[in-house]
């Protein structure tokens, strides 16, 4: 019959094991970029960014053909005359709400520590700071109603 001969394996086991980890070495970088990119897409689709982002798109439509504006509740809120009818966004507990001549309680944004207003000429920023220490500013330029 046939006899397989044996072939020497001396050094086998080390180069097998260099070999692996030249190719652990290789991946590596793979890795840390995979998990960087996971983290920037968990910042991404955050509910309380996504949430903010609603109220910011919200708040702009509310800022477009203004018969006035002002700041009140010392920088926590704005007060829009819009066609007759008044609006007040204002920070209520941790939480902006929107009141329709002072009554009813919408809420436009959550999990807030504070929000500022501000006006400055026909621009509007707001600033804000949430719960867990992220903050977010947006600027806006609001226009007058032609009378």
């Amino acid at each position: 019959m046939f006899k397989l001969k044996r072939l020497n394996e001396d050094g086998f086991t080390f180069i097998g094991s260099l070999f692996e980890l030249f190719i652990l070495m290789a991946f590596l970088p793979l890795i840390v970029i995979f998990f960087s990119l996971m983290i920037h897409v968990d910042k991404q689709t955050d509910a309380g960014n996504a949430e903010w982002h609603l109220f910011s798109y919200e708040l702009q439509s509310y800022l477009t053909k203004v018969d006035s504006i002002e700041v009140i509740n010392s920088g926590s809120g704005i007060r829009i005359m819009q066609e007759e009818v008044e609006y007040d966004i204002e920070l209520y507990g941790n939480m902006l709400r929107k009141q329709k001549f002072r009554q009813g309680h919408e809420v436009m944004a959550t999990k807030l520590k504070s929000c500022s207003f501000r006006l400055n000429g026909t621009n509007l920023t707001v600033f804000a700071v949430f719960a867990n220490g992220r903050t977010a500013e947006a600027e806006y330029v609001y226009t007058h109603a032609e009378k």
